[in-house]
């Protein structure tokens, strides 16, 4: 699930600088949010997924025209306000890009009551194994979602995997999820803090386990992940690789713990697995396209220290 979705537009262009006329070379257009990459990775790690979310106006359309060409079936709901658009200028010949964000659009409360409806109706259905929840909250009908989502998946015995933060995480409570995933940055918000400490982090993570929460994980982009999975405390150290486009990496990790859970592996493969899909993602410009055989390559360069909880 994804409550506040894009049209992710992709404008290379030469070099310039502000205030010229500048003419494309090339348009890219992908349906963007974080859960619609979470159900790009794992289609490409052999699961079988369907995005849920929102899509609004000519916007909407478009990307329910791009989700069909990728041969995804959405679970959508129809909203007044149209879809966001996100345009991504790349500077041709280097790494230099810069994303515009259209503002969140006002979901009504309606819109999310069928949303939610939608999503449990899914959950009722035969062979459904996770539920994904992904990104932020765009406005105040939807704040409460992903905790509904979690109590009813809950009650049908479905796993759930969580990565948000701000108002969305906040609004968690009684019921929690089977596995947490979140970057320092949103850690240190969850905190109330400017920054996130290694310590600040471990607890966090114990707190998590204390509500039930089966696995809980920490990014911190190319640096050491830090996770806590049953009763042993794990670190991770991602491989080198040349990065083409971070964006996605975190979406990508999700879909490799998914993946690991329903496999039945181990925490440490588990771990190696979603952060080999990391840095796969990062290694291409499509967020969520990574290649399987890469992740698979990619997972003997992981060093993992394992001590107890």
């Amino acid at each position: 699930m994804t409550l506040n979705p894009c049209l992710d537009k992709t404008l290379t262009v030469p070099a310039w600088k502000p205030g010229d006329s500048v003419r494309g070379r090339s348009v890219r257009e992908v349906v963007g949010g974080k859960g619609n990459n979470v159900v790009r990775a794992l289609k490409r790690l052999g699961q079988s997924a369907a995005p849920v979310t929102f899509l609004g106006g000519a916007v909407g359309e478009r990307c329910r025209q791009l989700f069909g060409e990728e041969g995804m079936e959405p679970i959508a709901v129809a909203t007044a306000a149209p879809t966001r658009e996100i345009l991504t200028v790349s500077t041709e010949g280097t790494a230099d890009q810069s994303a515009f964000f259209d503002p969140d659009p006002a979901i009504t409360p309606t819109e999310a009551d069928e949303l939610i409806a939608k999503a449990d109706a899914a959950l009722r259905q035969p062979g459904v194994e996770a539920l994904t929840l992904s990104g932020s909250s765009p406005s105040p009908a939807t704040h409460g979602v992903y905790s509904e989502l979690i109590s009813i998946a809950g009650a049908r015995r479905v796993p759930v995997f969580l990565d948000t933060y701000g108002p969305s995480l906040d609004a968690i409570w009684g019921f929690w999820p089977t596995v947490v995933q979140m970057n320092r940055r949103e850690a240190a918000m969850r905190l109330r803090k400017p920054a996130a400490s290694d310590e600040d982090v471990f607890g966090l993570l114990r707190e998590w386990s204390r509500r039930g929460v089966a696995w809980g994980v920490v990014t911190d982009g190319p640096g050491a992940v830090f996770a806590r999975m049953g009763d042993v405390l794990l670190g991770a150290t991602p491989p080198q690789i040349e990065v083409k486009n971070p964006i996605g990496s975190g979406d990508s990790m999700l879909a490799g713990l998914v993946d690991a859970r329903l496999r039945g592996m181990d925490p440490e493969s588990a771990l190696r697995r979603a952060v080999a899909c990391a840095a796969a993602n990062a290694s291409v410009w499509d967020a969520g396209a990574i290649d399987p055989e890469l992740v698979a390559r990619l997972e003997s360069e992981i060093e993992i220290e394992v001590e107890a909880a």
